[in-house]
């Protein structure tokens, strides 16, 4: 008996380091999900209905709004990453629901002159689908970013997605509520040298 538990520690004792290198030789990209999921995690909490948070590498959405109500982290991942990311740890949390506003320009691009951007709008549409988004020009989301009032907080996630206009807003609302505001009617313009 006693040489049975011997030569199982002794196994044991030879699997440890194996455990260990194959630990510290993980994929890299998977480290950085990890990595990503933490740090926007620890970011949400301090979020609330209202605010926004704004995924990719936009530096025209970062002028749009005051300096000291924006926070940035840098993350190694795409921006379809980083977004299903981040609704999931939403829906996890059951406290924020995101409205998403995407760039239409990207959908205007030549798959020839930006071959990544396919690929990225079929992952997108996969997570628009069932839920709340606007398809908008980007000038549409840089005008809501600056018409927010004070107070509102704004997080900038940088990914390392590159392409133009591909930067994703989302708009933080109640838990629950799923509902595209239907906007509100355009009244006519009259000029007033026509009016009786």
């Amino acid at each position: 008996m006693r040489k049975f538990y011997n030569s199982i520690i002794f196994c044991l004792a030879a699997a440890l380091p194996l455990l260990v290198a194959s630990c510290s030789h993980s994929d890299p990209r998977t480290q950085a999900l990890i990595d990503l999921r933490d740090e926007v995690e620890d970011h949400l909490d301090d979020l609330k209905p209202g605010d926004w948070i704004i995924i990719g590498p936009s530096a025209a959405m970062e002028t749009s709004v005051p300096a000291e109500q924006a926070h940035h982290i840098h993350v190694q991942a795409s921006n379809v990453n980083t977004l299903r990311q981040t609704i999931d740890l939403m829906e996890r949390g059951d406290r924020l629901s995101p409205r998403l506003w995407v760039c239409r320009e990207q959908e205007q691009q030549s798959t020839r002159r930006t071959p990544g951007n396919a690929r990225m709008r079929t992952h997108l549409q996969e997570l628009l689908a069932g839920r709340p988004h606007y398809t908008v020009d980007e000038r549409v989301i840089l005008l809501q970013l600056s018409s927010q009032p004070a107070g509102r907080q704004f997080l900038f996630i940088h990914t390392d997605t590159t392409l133009p206009h591909s930067s994703i807003g989302i708009e933080l609302d109640y838990a629950g509520n799923t509902a595209i505001p239907t906007p509100a009617p355009r009244t006519k313009y009259q000029h007033a040298d026509l009016k009786s």
